[in-house]
């Protein structure tokens, strides 16, 4: 039976700091995840790279590694992260999240620092074994970004508190793409840039140790009316004494909902990952853009992106909250505008050959993709609140398949780096897994608590799919 409970909004507050806390977190993390795919150009030029390049070779090592090595450097990552992505949703259901999220990011910074001597000496073996470690422990950040978010943002405020700190992932990815194109083509070379992303990674490690928390109850700020608020518009959701031990394991893993949240994320990182990881090579090979261009080029999208990510969480939320649209109806079109635009545009740019056409289709492919942030990516929380953390563990070690598989892919079928033919095989690729992984989700997914959210508190509790309605006061 529905209950609706009238709750008074206390205006900005600690529910907002940790949100940007965790903002800056996953700005971080791409920082030191994304940095190769623009390095990866300036370590291993191409035969008919520019003369700075060569220049610079004189005081920065360049290799010569091959097409096939260079799609091992690139996927190594996400090897680790599908390894370690659900230990680390179950231990965050076992200890404290907010530590966790601090020796992640410790570890993955120092790694990051001490990347260019260790390949300096060596060589690629080097290279292969940091990012399968920063993978090992990058693998915490979502996890126990969403276990802590699951108890701090009350339902109709997920699409702008959540989809803000994972607009992160823009940010942080434009960032990135930008000053590593600066630096890898100054006189600094591509070893500053994993110097810097390592820097700030330890930056953040001693702001969010001062200033977050993982509980309401372990925030030195938080005032009572902000309390109040979170707890009840959370109320009969959210345990926050779960242990281990009550997970319905068989409940979750025949969900069909959480099935289809699952294939939304592959095909959703299938994509994210392909565009990151190969366009700097293809603006760079076949577009004939030097790597100083390149770096900027391929940032623009995730500025777009960025950019767009508040007006669609603000318009997402307010929909919701007016009753205009459902919440499972919601989730389902914002995929689809992220998703299945992203089929569209991968498809044209299989067949345009004009540089700056391909850059404005990169553009809109990518920024379309925030969408997603107002649909599968925040639909952990409303599966299972007190679960949130686990079941984007689960779906999360699913999606990095997309990161490993896709450059691996990109390594067999593209022999040619100038091959447009062979590009077009990769983009064409890229469309079909997002249309097919989004309709499973458009068919099969949903926005509603599900009822093994709350079966530890009575075995033989009966519920029926329906969430709380919570009417936002002010």
């Amino acid at each position: 039976m529905n209950s609706i409970q009238k709750v008074d909004s206390p205006g900005i507050g600690c529910r907002h700091l940790q949100s940007l806390l965790l903002f800056l977190c996953v700005v971080s993390g791409y920082l030191i995840r994304v940095n190769l795919s623009v390095t990866i150009v300036a370590m291993n030029p191409v035969i008919n790279s520019t003369d700075y390049l060569r220049e610079l070779a004189d005081h920065v090592p360049i290799f010569g590694w091959t097409n096939s090595t260079r799609s091992v450097l690139l996927s190594t990552f996400f090897v680790g992260y599908l390894l370690s992505n659900f230990p680390a949703s179950v231990l965050g259901c076992r200890f404290n999240n907010k530590t966790l999220l601090a020796y992640s990011m410790t570890v993955s910074s120092v790694l990051a620092i001490v990347s260019p001597q260790l390949v300096y000496v060596y060589g690629a073996t080097a290279l292969v074994a940091v990012r399968f470690a920063q993978g090992l422990s990058s693998a915490f950040m979502f996890p126990m970004v969403h276990g802590i978010m699951s108890k701090w943002a009350p339902p109709h405020e997920r699409g702008q508190l959540v989809g803000f700190i994972a607009s992160g992932i823009q940010l942080g990815t434009m960032i990135t793409l930008a000053v590593s194109g600066a630096l890898c083509g100054s006189s600094l070379g591509w070893p500053s840039v994993y110097y810097l992303s390592g820097g700030i990674g330890l930056l953040w490690t001693v702001v969010w140790l001062l200033l977050g928390a993982g509980t309401l109850s372990t925030h030195r700020f938080i005032s009572q009316a902000e309390k109040d608020y979170i707890k009840g518009s959370l109320a009969n959701t959210v345990d926050h004494d779960i242990r281990l031990s009550d997970t319905p394991w068989k409940a979750i893993f025949t969900s069909l909902p959480v099935w289809a949240t699952t294939l939304a994320h592959i095909g959703h990182n299938w994509g994210f990952w392909l565009l990151l990881t190969e366009m700097p090579t293809f603006i760079h090979t076949v577009l004939k853009y030097d790597i100083k261009e390149d770096g900027m080029l391929s940032s623009l999208p995730y500025l777009a992106m960025f950019v767009l990510q508040i007006p669609v969480t603000f318009t997402a939320d307010f929909l919701n909250k007016r009753k205009i649209t459902t919440l499972t109806m919601s989730r389902k079109i914002w995929n689809t505008v992220s998703m299945w635009g992203g089929t569209v545009g991968l498809i044209v740019l299989g067949f345009i050959e004009d540089a700056h056409l391909t850059i404005i289709v990169y553009v809109f492919i990518v920024a379309i993709g925030c969408s997603s942030n107002a649909g599968f990516n925040i639909n952990h929380m409303d599966l299972s609140p007190n679960y949130a953390g686990l079941l984007m563990g689960i779906t999360n070690t699913a999606a990095a398949s997309g990161g490993i598989i896709a450059p691996l892919f990109v390594g067999l079928v593209v022999n040619d780096q100038t091959s447009v033919a062979e590009w077009r095989i990769v983009f064409i690729s890229g469309a079909i897994v997002l249309f097919v992984c989004n309709l499973f989700f458009i068919l099969f997914g949903s926005a509603k608590t599900q009822p093994w959210n709350s079966m530890h508190k009575n075995d033989d509790l009966k519920m029926d799919n329906t969430k709380q309605d919570i009417e936002i006061v002010g």
